[in-house]
């Protein structure tokens, strides 16, 4: 009995153990690689003083900002793959939200290259949802078989205040709380 037990274990455990592998193989294979660390740093600023008065951010992936919001063309490596990108921002003076809104080429978590439009949200400190600051998300356009997308959609991941990635998917934007709502989980992108 107890050797029939172990067989058992010994076959649910290499099971188990099969799962994790082919989850971790998996980690990772869709979506778009970026590193928020400039938009942070960037969050910390306040805006130029050649800002302008604006209502949204982005075209295709499109933020709405409230009235007070401005917004400025910068020459920046908003998502950190080393090319400088001509980005729009926009800071929410009321939410203390920055937005970057680029459209150009960009790199897949799968080493590929890839194209469409990328909106990044970064808290501000103090921000009234008590959000930490440096903490925010990402959403890029995708077509179907770019980047390992399955359809065309919105991909998207939600980060901490390291700009590490905590839940990333198929993902829409929450207009009414500058947010992003992850609508399909991937592992670990």
């Amino acid at each position: 009995m107890k050797n029939e037990i172990s067989k058992w274990c010994a076959l649910i455990m290499g099971l188990l153990l099969g799962a994790v592998v082919v989850f971790a193989q998996g980690q990772g294979a869709t979506g778009v690689k970026v590193n928020p660390q400039t938009m942070q740093k960037k969050a910390q600023s306040p805006p130029p003083k050649n800002a302008t008065e604006t209502s949204s951010v982005g075209n295709n992936v499109k933020m709405a900002t409230p009235a007070g919001s401005v917004s400025w063309a910068e020459q920046l490596d908003v998502d950190g793959d080393g090319q400088v990108d001509q980005a729009t921002l926009a800071w929410d003076a009321k939410d203390k939200v920055l937005f970057s809104n680029t459209s150009g080429s960009f790199t897949c978590n799968n080493g590929a290259p890839g194209s469409g439009e990328l909106l990044i949200a970064v808290n501000g400190a103090g921000n009234p949802r008590n959000r930490p600051a440096g903490s925010g998300f990402w959403v890029a356009t995708l077509d179907k078989g770019q980047c390992g997308a399955q359809t065309n959609s919105m991909w998207g991941c939600k980060f901490d205040a390291s700009g590490n990635s905590t839940a990333c998917g198929i993902a829409q934007l929450d207009q009414a709380n500058e947010d992003l709502v992850i609508v399909t989980m991937q592992p670990g992108s």
